[in-house]
């Protein structure tokens, strides 16, 4: 495979998804700088889109060294990560339905704990939110057409394909939930969005995880 890979076009799919997760962690540093009022989904997608880089990664080394070599790292980093990931993913997936509660119970209890919500979660930046994601789904998307591009046989790799697909589906869901209710909602909504990319990371980070004990225990043999 190596013999016939376009190099260039898979380092520039390489290069497309790590600007994507530079991206992702970069409207979470943002939020937090700025006080800017871009909820949860966005922030909460390098959970699952570090998989994704991890993955690519992964699949360079696998290339470009003998297996012989790359056979022992990957089993352990896969490992070593995929258990960070899953375990950072619970606290999250954690933190957002505290958050979903508190801006629900807020809400409900009127008139003071309404108008708090309001003050506090009421505003949302989704325009600003929009145009993140819309940067985001188009780098997802030639990063997956360079690496077709790339060597079409990426395609027989079902667990790439449907980490990728899972990908996209992850920010369209929050895409979706972000404009689907009143702006003064977009917060509840945005957290039920985090938490849905939370469960998808921690899924895929159990696979991963599972799959990477053989490895492992070989490489420490």
């Amino acid at each position: 495979m190596l013999d016939t890979l376009r190099k260039p076009l898979f380092i520039v799919a390489l290069v497309l998804i790590a600007v994507t997760l530079l991206v992702e962690l970069g409207s979470d540093l943002v939020k937090g700088l700025a006080n800017a009022k871009i909820g949860l989904g966005i922030p909460y997608s390098p959970l699952l889109d570090g998989l994704l880089v991890f993955t690519v990664v992964l699949m360079a080394f696998g290339l470009l060294l003998p297996e012989r070599v790359t056979g022992r790292i990957q089993g352990i980093a896969t490992f070593i990560v995929s258990l960070l990931v899953a375990i950072l993913s619970f606290v999250m997936i954690l933190a957002a339905i505290a958050a979903l509660i508190l801006m629900v119970t807020l809400l409900l209890a009127i008139p003071f704990g309404t108008i708090a919500y309001m003050i506090i979660y009421g505003s949302f930046d989704r325009s600003g939110a929009a145009v993140a994601l819309s940067l985001i789904m188009t780098l997802k998307l030639f990063f997956a057409g360079c690496l077709v591009l790339a060597h079409q046989r990426f395609l027989q790799n079902k667990g790439l394909v449907l980490l990728i697909l899972t990908s996209l589906v992850a920010t369209l869901v929050i895409g979706f939930l972000q404009g689907l209710v009143p702006g003064f909602l977009v917060s509840i909504t945005d957290a039920i969005a985090a938490i849905v990319v939370g469960v998808l990371a921690l899924l895929w980070a159990i696979f991963f995880l599972i799959g990477s004990i053989p490895s492992m225990v070989k490489a420490v043999a």
